[in-house]
């Protein structure tokens, strides 16, 4: 293995990271720094220090980081053909360890992982069960809630001192019966497989001294991120050998809103004495005037480790700051920037994003692009995954990879119809729980419930008999994509979808959806070595929404939030809507730190040229309202900022100068 000459490529600060094998290791990453070559060239290294693959463990947040390490990794050591170490995301470790332990905590091995989609309709059947008739609290609400209380592992009712609101209190109500609704369903949800991963090392020292011994040398990345019950499954796992390297930078921690904790990455050093810090300060991706901007910026939030972005790239352009003056007039100038800029240097439509504080903000600019013709992708919108016919597919794999899923067979039962509407499923329920049995069983003993009529009986016992039927199938088979389109085509789904959607191209467009997902199985059966259901369902299930944003494939410009441009670059970035009431935000006032870092991101997505945005009065529910610049931009260093017209990006905004730009601008176009 050349390890030498990866680390030859280092500057000195990464070979310092690369080369701490043992002991706690904060490495603070600064934007654009390389903390990903520095990550993979630790792990090959360690590797060439002759520490066993099996002993070394990396940890980050979706799968497509986790692919990219691990192709990086792999390039290092194909030389001599070591075998990888585990390189995962969370919840996909976590997962694995239960799939083997969970059974300690009273669960089967077989548990079903439930999507968001799933846990809503859990709690409506559970406000429905307590008879709460309030239809302001939607579930979405009381899921959120119950979702911080995991996370946040909070003190016990008793020892806060703040009165609980009414929210609070029906969610207090309703989460002891969803734990024990997930454990008569045998499913877990996302927040769970890293609680009960927790709970199992909490309350079983022999596992967890087993994973411990497994995983000596343990690697996290965006350790900004991580909430406090990752913290705490990191520092169980590390708590015997202490090799623990963490990388992240502080100043882009922006997910707060979802449960990070920043004093994870501040407080490293105090909960892991002896720790050896790394600061990585050099920037490949943009130029000094940007990185100015962006240092300028953050060295006005107070909870932070001091770092200082440089590069030896030259200063290049200035950041320029324009103040349109209203909403469309912003989109427009945005939209004319563009079209010059791709007239005057060539820029590629793809080299450019537009960055705005919620999606929410991107219609204007779509309006503009459109009127000049301009191709552009907004990254988000609905996921692949939530569309209607991928959820009723999937909803069939679930109950034959688990049959005690009940909400997935309640969601297939009537479709397509089979006359087992909400009355008859009423029954069908009422017996299974008379009998504490699960719903498919009640299905199969559809004889003895009474007060179901013969068609309704034949109709459930069908239905359970095909479930059992397919369940095998998948159980044996070896051609599951096979097994699928036959369950497919056996229930008339092609037929269903005609008779729900009269418009041709919508059929057209969800048979193609339902073709996709097929062949989604058989890659993933080409590509596992030892496929299975469950195995599938897992890969569909932690593929999280944020992940499928950004592997989006843009065409032109790409329109796209703060949180969802972390992790990207683009040459040219304009920034818009940076006014008091949006950046910062009005309903994160509270905490204008994390809202400063969330414009420190997008000042450093820019790699080449930034333009920054705001406008006199802004269009809100069709008044113009009066708006006020963004405090941020204050902090913006004067020297490498400027003012610009309409038309000039170098020039003072004066009527004189930009009339002057223009028609210089115009001489151009016409000598072209």
């Amino acid at each position: 293995m050349d390890i030498a000459r990866h680390i030859n490529r280092l500057n000195p600060r990464q070979r310092e990271a690369v080369l701490h094998t043992d002991g706690p290791l904060l490495v603070l990453a600064g934007a654009g720094s390389g903390k990903t070559r520095v990550i993979t060239t630790r792990v090959a290294y360690l590797l060439s220090q002759g520490i066993p693959s099996e002993a070394v463990l990396a940890v980050t947040f979706t799968n497509k980081a986790a692919k990219e390490m691990r192709q990086r990794v792999m390039g290092m050591l194909k030389a001599n053909g070591t075998k990888p170490p585990l390189i995962s995301t969370f919840h996909s470790l976590c997962m694995n360890i239960l799939r083997r332990e969970i059974d300690k905590l009273g669960f089967r091995r077989d548990f079903t992982i439930y999507d968001t989609s799933d846990q809503h309709s859990l709690i409506r059947n559970l406000l429905s069960e307590i008879r709460y008739e309030d239809k302001s609290f939607k579930p979405e609400s009381i899921l959120e809630r119950i979702s911080m209380a995991k996370n946040d592992m909070p003190l016990p009712r008793s020892a806060k001192k703040d009165e609980p609101d009414d929210i609070e209190v029906i969610s207090d109500a309703v989460y002891p019966k969803y734990r024990e609704a997930m454990k008569t369903l045998n499913a877990v949800d996302f927040d769970d497989l890293l609680l009960h991963t927790v709970k199992l090392f909490n309350e079983h020292p022999a596992v967890l001294q087993r994973y411990q011994d497994k995983f000596r040398y343990i690697l996290v990345d965006e350790y900004q991120d991580t909430n406090r019950v990752q913290y705490r499954l990191v520092s169980l796992l590390a708590g015997k050998h202490r090799n623990l390297c963490v990388v992240g930078d502080d100043d882009q921690s922006i997910y707060g809103w979802r449960g990070a904790d920043l004093g994870n990455i501040l407080d490293f050093e105090r909960d892991f004495p002896g720790t050896v810090v790394v600061r990585l300060e050099q920037n490949y991706r943009s130029f000094g005037n940007i990185l100015q901007a962006a240092n300028g910026v953050i060295r006005n939030n107070r909870q932070r480790m001091e770092k200082t972005l440089r590069t030896e790239q030259g200063s290049g352009p200035k950041v320029s700051v324009f103040r349109a003056d209203e909403t469309d007039d912003e989109a427009k100038w945005v939209a004319d920037r563009i079209e010059l800029l791709k007239f005057e240097q060539q820029i590629a439509y793809d080299d450019v994003a537009i960055l705005y504080r919620a999606n929410l903000f991107s219609r204007p600019f779509e309006e503009a692009l459109r009127r000049k013709r301009i191709p552009y992708t907004v990254v988000g919108g609905t996921s692949y995954f939530e569309q209607r016919e991928i959820k009723d597919i999937a909803s069939y794999l679930k109950i034959c990879a688990n049959k005690r899923d009940d909400l997935s067979l309640l969601r297939v039962a009537n479709i397509p119809k089979r006359g087992l509407g909400p009355g008859a499923l009423g029954k069908l329920f009422a017996f299974a729980k008379e009998h504490s049995l699960p719903l498919l069983d009640a299905c199969r003993r559809a004889d003895e419930v009474l007060d179901l009529g013969k068609r309704l009986r034949n109709s459930a016992q069908g239905l359970a008999e095909l479930i059992e039927r397919y369940s095998a199938r998948f159980a044996q088979s070896k051609d599951m994509s096979n097994a699928l389109r036959d369950l497919i085509d056996e229930i008339h789904y092609r037929e269903h979808l005609h008779d729900l959607y009269k418009n041709q191209q919508s059929v057209i467009k969800r048979i193609e959806g339902y073709e996709n997902f097929i062949s989604s199985l058989a890659v993933y059966e080409k590509e596992e070595k030892l496929p299975d259901l469950h195995g599938f369902l897992e890969a569909l299930a932690l593929t999280d929404m944020l992940e499928q944003k950004d592997e989006t494939k843009t065409f032109g410009v790409t329109l796209i939030s703060f949180h969802s441009s972390k992790g990207l670059e683009f040459p040219i970035v304009f920034i818009v809507g940076v006014e008091e009431g949006i950046l910062p935000h009005k309903k994160s006032i509270h905490d204008v730190e994390e809202e400063r870092r969330l414009f420190y991101v997008g000042i450093t997505r820019a790699m080449k040229k930034l333009f920054i945005t705001h406008t006199r009065h802004r269009v809100k529910y069709g008044k113009a309202v009066p708006s006020s610049p963004s405090r941020f931009l204050e902090e913006l260093p004067a020297e490498v900022t400027q003012n610009v017209s309409r038309f000039a990006d170098d020039s003072p905004d004066t009527p004189e100068k930009a009339a002057e730009d223009f028609f210089k601008n115009i001489q151009r176009m016409m000598q072209k």
